[in-house]
């Protein structure tokens, strides 16, 4: 990392996986950090595998600086020691946003959206802190892909969608509100209780949708696949479906 900072060579993708597990590496890695945004790094990929008491505090902030970053993904660290408040300055690289396992509250995640506004991908997996969850004013999302073990209800403003995966485990559709997604083309769901016409309204909705996946699912009465290319449903609740011959 010295010949990097040194020679000042670019950097395209910086990985770091913390198998370690322990505080006192914590200085080491934030040295470490530094030198990516200087160096004009297009990706950056911090890992930590296990659970730990003390989740490594991300330095958010001097990341948010690098204005080539094209891709962050973040799992097993905390977000919550790092004050955002006063980073209003929006970087229009960024292109996929993944979290997984981190902690964070909603000023932190709405910062992030809002100073990345161009993400065309953004994956939630396994968060801890946040309350409310609102996905607004994306003017670019393609892809959300959102994985959640708790009870806590998602808004999703996003015209340009198209394809949304959604997996609540155990949890209810109503947690689950998608205001526009009238682009989106496909939809998959694992885990969601299904309330009576909420798969009706949201494939009714989306008028491009081709494909939808169901696993594991329950509550639902019937599916109306006449429209779609492509199906899959796993389930051991049967419910009545409607192909494109029987629309026919």
């Amino acid at each position: 990392m010295q010949r990097y900072r040194d020679d000042k060579i670019s950097i395209d993708m910086f990985e770091f996986r913390n198998w370690l597990g322990v505080d006192q590496v914590f200085p080491r890695i934030d040295k470490w950090l530094v030198i990516p945004p200087q160096n004009d790094v297009k990706d950056i990929v911090y890992g930590y595998p296990y659970s730990l008491a003390r989740s490594y505090p991300f330095p958010t902030i001097k990341v948010l600086a690098a204005k080539s970053l094209r891709e962050l993904d973040l799992s097993g660290c905390d977000l919550m020691d790092v004050s955002l408040s006063s980073c209003a300055v929006h970087f229009h690289s960024l292109r996929k946003l993944s979290l997984s396992r981190v902690s964070l509250d909603e000023n932190i995640l709405q910062t992030l959206l809002k100073s990345y506004p161009l993400i065309f991908s953004f994956i939630l997996e396994h968060y801890l802190g946040l309350g409310k969850i609102e996905l607004l004013n994306l003017q670019k999302i393609k892809s959300i892909f959102i994985t959640t073990t708790e009870n806590k209800c998602f808004k999703i403003h996003a015209p340009t969608l198209e394809h949304l995966s959604y997996s609540s485990w155990i949890y209810s559709s109503k947690n689950l509100d998608v205001v526009e997604c009238q682009n989106l083309k496909s939809l998959e769901l694992n885990n969601v209780r299904i309330f009576d016409g909420f798969l009706h309204n949201l494939i009714s909705r989306s008028r491009s949708l081709e494909a939808l996946k169901i696993r594991n699912c329950w509550g639902i009465r019937d599916i109306d696949y006449s429209n779609l290319e492509k199906n899959e449903y796993i389930g051991h609740q049967i419910p009545e479906l409607k192909m494109a011959s029987q629309a026919n």
